[in-house]
Parts: C-alpha cells; sequence; structure tokens
C-alpha cells in the first residue's frame, strides 16, 4: 500500500471513528433523558442531561455539540429520546422546547472554547461549563415565559433548578478531572 491509499484509509477511520463518538454521545445523551424527575409544581423536569451535554462539550469540543444536535434531531424526528420519552416537534414547542435548543447553542459554544483552551484545568472546565448551563437558561426561560409568563418561567423554571445545576456541574467537573 502506497502512502496516497495509507493516507485515505486513516482519514476514512478517523472519520468513522468520529461518527461513532457523536453517535454513541447522542446515545447517552437519550438515556439520560430518560432519568428525569418531574415535578409537580413544574412544567420542567429535573435531569442530568443539560450537564452531560456541558460535560461531553468541555471533554470532545465540537463532536460534542454535535452529538447534542444529533439528539435533538432525534427527538424532532420522533424518536423518544426526550425527558419521560418525550419526542416531536410538539414537544420542542412544548414548556421544555427552548431548554433543548439551549443544548445545541450551549453544546456548541461550550465545545469551541474547550477546543481553544491550551490549559484545560477543570477550575476552568467548570466555568465554561457553568456559563453553558447559564445560556441554556437564556434559551430555555423565555420560551418557557410565552406559556406560563415571564415571573413564573422564573418561579419554574430557573429557581428550583439553580443550585441542583451547581451541584451537577460539580459532579461533572470532577468527571472532568478523572477524563
Amino acid at each position: 500500500m502506497d502512502y496516497a491509499q495509507n493516507s485515505h484509509l486513516t482519514k476514512t477511520q478517523d472519520i468513522l471513528k468520529s461518527v461513532l463518538i457523536v453517535l454513541g454521545v447522542s446515545g447517552l445523551l437519550s438515556l439520560s433523558a430518560w432519568v428525569s424527575i418531574p415535578l409537580p409544581f413544574s412544567p420542567v423536569p429535573v435531569s442530568f442531561t443539560a450537564q452531560l451535554v456541558l460535560l461531553f462539550a468541555a471533554l470532545l469540543g465540537r463532536k460534542g455539540a454535535y452529538a447534542t444536535c444529533a439528539y435533538v434531531a432525534q427527538g424532532a424526528m420522533g424518536l423518544p429520546v426526550f425527558a419521560g420519552g418525550g419526542f416531536g416537534i410538539a414537544y420542542l414547542l412544548g414548556p421544555t422546547g427552548g431548554y433543548l435548543i439551549g443544548f445545541v447553542i450551549a453544546s456548541y459554544v461550550v465545545g469551541v472554547l474547550s477546543e481553544q483552551m491550551k490549559e484545560k484545568s477543570a477550575a476552568k472546565m467548570f466555568g465554561i461549563m457553568l456559563m453553558g448551563n447559564a445560556l441554556i437558561y437564556v434559551f430555555g426561560l423565555p420560551h418557557l415565559a410565552l406559556m406560563i409568563g415571564g415571573s413564573n418561567a422564573l418561579k419554574y423554571g430557573l429557581y428550583p433548578f439553580i443550585a441542583a445545576d451547581v451541584l451537577k456541574l460539580m459532579v461533572a467537573q470532577r468527571a472532568f478531572k478523572r477524563a
């Protein structure tokens, strides 16, 4: 085998590896969404999916963002991958749809920032994941507010989740440190 053939084979293997990583991570995101806790007072359930989205973006860069896009696309196409087995365009237009769009935006931003960092300390990764978590709220809360009003969106879609999100990000940071 000459150099050109070997180079082409290596490139094909790299692409296949990337595709498998993206599909595998989107599968993990789907599974994580099934582990959600509905809150009787809120249309937004508690899950670990947002923090996994951010962790995978921090670890994998844009591949993590592509996995998040695949996850949201799978749900939009009708696969039951969202919290509680939700799926479809109607789900994306529902109370948690803005958060799912926020997943895509935040994972891309965190992924790009992670790729650009020369030194990936756990503290820096926590900072960009925290910023990514805030971005999810930037998209989720206005969408939720359209359905339940602005003050109710804060009351039912932000305040009950802040402490748990920070705690889950701390767990994600620990996982990053071990990766």
